[in-house]
């Protein structure tokens, strides 16, 4: 059985002109950890994009965990 934590992860958010509430930016929704997200948003806002990083905590298991790390590491 796998212990369930708390990780704190991020979704992107693109805002266009005017509005408050913003559209989630990736497939599905995606949440990232820190660095994938900030790499993400940096690449958005270069090509001229109003984006925004959200923090989200979610509760994951150890193997989600290691998925992330493998993945954007």
């Amino acid at each position: 059985m796998s212990k369930i934590k708390s990780r704190k992860l991020y979704l992107i958010r693109h805002y266009h002109a005017g509005q408050a509430i913003g559209v989630t930016v990736g497939h599905k929704c995606r949440l990232l950890p820190r660095a994938a997200a900030t790499r993400i948003a940096q690449r958005l806002r270069r090509s001229g994009l109003d984006v925004q990083i959200a923090p989200l905590m979610v509760n994951v298991t150890p193997e989600q965990v290691a998925y992330l790390r493998r993945r954007y590491a």
